[in-house]
């Protein structure tokens, strides 16, 4: 908490960056496992919040794990896409990560949308990546099921647990396209507090809060919620870009601690790709196309372009099978050295 800043909204006294998607710590250590070549722990720190959460994975950060496991000497890549085996003790999830050539040629010159900078280029593989916290693909049970709102008010949405679990809710059904702009979004408060609350019923049925009035204080992260709407064109928030419905499958928004994401969490990419392959999902429902047995890519245009996840399933139509779900993503060592921690964290 010291390190980043906190519990100051704007950590101006860290090294945090007053950003959800900016104020996150990865634990690193080596591992006793055998089959694992690195382990480590993820810790959300929301800005103006005073304690860490943890219990999920950071898609994001595992690429920059495998990155400074190679800088520090955890491993020593046998070759080009040898593996990196992590274990996310958080969830107990063992991600494969890839960097194609050996260590000593590292280059950053990829880049992917949602970044200003190159990096390496980081294939992550995510393998059997279903019941990260309730193991199970479903948790409610079904596919789909409805939520009450109000007296005249109710939403169709899915549960899933893949990568972590997200609630997914049709953009239509609350008057939105899943086009919108982050800014656009932030001026909507009464999208905001049904979108909370859906998540919150949610959070109670499926036994992560006693009760639905505490999931914002209990659970402001676990699950997190998507919605989602057919692919169409449309501006990215910063509006440097645009995006093409003709290389997307859907568009999508997530909203992850109350707060609206300005890209799209990898954890949340691999919900929605495992989602498109579950039969009567939203999100099936949303792409309508056919995904057979094997690996499928699915395309997300969300706020500052598109991720592509890859997804393979081995199971019949009716009874999916995920196997692994990846996608590639960038990092790169910005600094190293010590953080003065206040006197007053001890």
């Amino acid at each position: 908490m010291g390190a980043v800043g906190a519990p100051d909204p704007r950590q101006v006294d860290g090294l945090g960056g007053a950003d959800m998607l900016l104020s996150k710590v990865a634990i690193v250590s080596g591992s006793m496992d055998a089959d694992v070549d690195v382990e480590c722990e993820f810790a959300n720190i929301a800005p103006g919040k005073d304690r860490p959460t943890y219990g999920t994975n950071c898609g994001n950060l595992v690429s920059a794990v495998a990155l400074f496991a190679i800088d520090e000497g955890f491993v020593s890549p046998q070759g080009k896409y040898s593996p990196i085996r992590i274990k996310n003790r958080n969830s107990g999830d063992l991600i494969e990560a890839h960097i194609g050539p050996l260590a000593s040629e590292l280059k950053d010159d990829s880049v992917f949308s949602g970044m200003s900078n190159t990096g390496v280029s980081v294939d992550l593989d995510f393998i059997e990546p279903v019941g990260t916290v309730l193991n199970t693909l479903l948790p409610t049970g079904s596919a789909r099921e409805t939520v009450i709102l109000g007296d005249d008010c109710s939403v169709e949405i899915s549960v899933v647990d893949a990568g972590a679990p997200y609630v997914f809710v049709r953009a239509s059904d609350l008057d939105l396209t899943a086009t919108e702009t982050t800014d656009e979004l932030q001026r909507n408060p009464e999208v905001a507090e049904a979108l909370e609350r859906i998540r919150s019923i949610v959070a109670h049925e499926i036994g992560l809060v006693e009760l639905v009035a505490d999931a914002t204080l209990r659970s402001p992260d676990v699950p997190k919620l998507a919605f989602v709407g057919p692919s169409a064109n449309h501006q990215c928030s910063n509006e440097s870009a645009s995006v093409d419905a003709a290389g997307i499958d859907l568009v999508s928004r997530i909203v992850s601690s109350q707060n609206y994401h300005a890209a799209y969490a990898v954890t949340g990419a691999i919900a929605t790709a495992v989602a498109a392959a579950v039969p009567g999902s939203v999100v099936a429902e949303v792409i309508c196309k056919d995904l057979p047995p094997g690996v499928n890519r699915i395309r997300i245009g969300h706020p500052s372009g598109v991720m592509t996840c890859r997804v393979e399933n081995q199971g019949p139509a009716e009874s999916p099978d995920i196997r692994c779900a990846g996608l590639t993503r960038t990092a790169r060592r910005i600094m190293q050295g010590s953080v003065v921690i206040p006197n007053s964290c001890f």
